[in-house]
């Protein structure tokens, strides 16, 4: 599923001359590979950037932090306590993916604030990929918790007597189709909340000065709901964790 709507971006002469030298593989091409193209790129551009950022900051730390450390130290608590609220103890072990995960949800809505680029995001290609590795994520994190046995006997309903284990496998097929629930909703939430916003901006661009008022608080709106959508894809996600790796009844 591409985003059809989206313009052309500054990305558009490289791709063109990148396809005029025949350098692009065959799926970006043809049909919507100039927009999969921008999407692509500017995932890795966004991904550079934060490990570039992660390297200068790990390799520059203070016992004494200064302006940035201490700023990134607090986004690094902020997170971690976020966490801890939604997982319990022990959230912090989950710190890495979740909060890496939040960063890059957030950087890739916001990138298409800037003009002449596109949120990665608005398409449902790159939201879909992002849950399904989150989904199997929490499958390692659930076997690593409860063992291979463990593992499908929480997905069975945890049967204990004849009842139980009767219905067990009726209750595998439901968990089974519970989880690829949980990657259409991850997914389909942060696509088409970042997908209509996007659309509503370049509407309102387009129809020029006269609404420039409404177009700065649409901006101003969508800040807010790239952070939110960042947060929401991240505290289900946590949620998820939580619900496999716990040993409850």
């Amino acid at each position: 599923m591409a985003s059809e709507l989206h313009p052309p971006t500054i990305l558009k002469g490289l791709y063109e001359e990148l396809l005029h030298h025949n350098l692009l593989p065959e799926f970006l091409r043809k049909g919507n590979g100039e927009t999969y193209f921008q999407l692509i790129v500017l995932s890795w551009v966004v991904m550079g950037v934060l490990i570039l950022i992660s390297f200068i900051w790990s390799s520059h730390l203070k016992r004494i932090p200064g302006r940035m450390q201490a700023l990134m130290e607090t986004v690094v608590e902020s997170l971690s306590n976020m966490l801890e609220s939604l997982i319990g103890p022990g959230a912090r072990k989950y710190l890495g993916l979740l909060g890496t995960t939040f960063i890059f949800i957030l950087c890739l809505n916001i990138i298409g604030l800037i003009p002449g680029l596109i949120s990665p995001t608005a398409n449902w290609n790159c939201t879909v990929s992002m849950a399904i590795v989150m989904i199997v994520m929490v499958q390692i994190y659930g076997l690593k918790e409860h063992g291979f046995w463990g593992y499908l006997k929480h997905y069975m309903g945890s049967p204990k007597e004849l009842a139980t284990w009767l219905i067990a496998p009726l209750i595998f097929v439901v968990e089974v189709l519970s989880e690829i629930i949980r990657i259409m909703s991850l997914s389909l939430r942060l696509y088409v909340n970042i997908f209509g916003e996007d659309t509503i901006i370049i509407s309102l661009v387009n129809m020029g000065l006269p609404l420039i008022l409404l177009q700065i608080i649409m901006f101003c709106f969508a800040v807010f709901t790239s952070f939110l959508q960042a947060f929401i894809f991240t505290a289900l996600s946590s949620i998820y964790i939580k619900l496999i790796t716990s040993h409850g009844e």
